[in-house]
């Protein structure tokens, strides 16, 4: 069991570098415009963090847990949710260096961007686990983790909460 669990550990942290890695590689071939405008279609926030709304932090994340949920809860599409995940920690990248080449965006990347994404990427890939195939005598069997769910419902709720407390502070 202790093999099973620190390949899958392995595995989302090889999902989580090489998406990262990808969105780097996709701004450098984009042109400037182009990533502004991809940018304000998937989340604002990154172009003027100044002007956030309360549901301009809360949406993107809901989209994303409901999407992963639905395809991790689903026997035969189970790996689509590390896809979602996948293309999520791909914009964390990207906007990470379009943060990370504004000037003034080093504070914004350091104490928010950076450390909100990484954990959320992070709790959805783990939220991919809820759904879990087990062998029971003979048969497998799939079981919903009720326990981890909750738990991680209870941690996204308390981390978007924070993360709308320092974007209040910080802008």
């Amino acid at each position: 069991m202790l093999m099973f669990r620190s390949t899958i550990l392995i595995q989302y942290a090889i999902i989580l570098a090489i998406s990262f890695v990808s969105g780097v590689v996709c701004f450098q071939i984009f042109s400037l415009d182009k990533s502004i405008q991809l940018i304000e279609l998937i989340d604002a926030r990154v172009i003027d963090p100044s002007n956030v709304s309360i549901w301009q932090t809360i949406l993107p994340l809901a989209i994303s847990i409901i999407l992963v949920l639905l395809l991790a809860t689903h026997p035969y599409i189970a790996l689509f949710a590390q896809f979602i995940v996948a293309i999520r920690a791909t914009f964390f990248g990207f906007s990470s260096v379009f943060l990370l080449t504004q000037q003034e965006s080093m504070t914004v990347y350091s104490l928010w961007w950076f450390p909100f994404q990484l954990v959320y990427c992070i709790l959805l890939l783990i939220l991919c686990s809820v759904y879990t195939i087990r062998k029971v005598g003979g048969t497998r069997k799939h079981f919903f983790q009720k326990k981890l769910f909750v738990s991680l419902l209870v941690i996204f709720a308390i981390i978007c909460t924070f993360e709308i407390i320092v974007i209040s502070y910080i802008f």
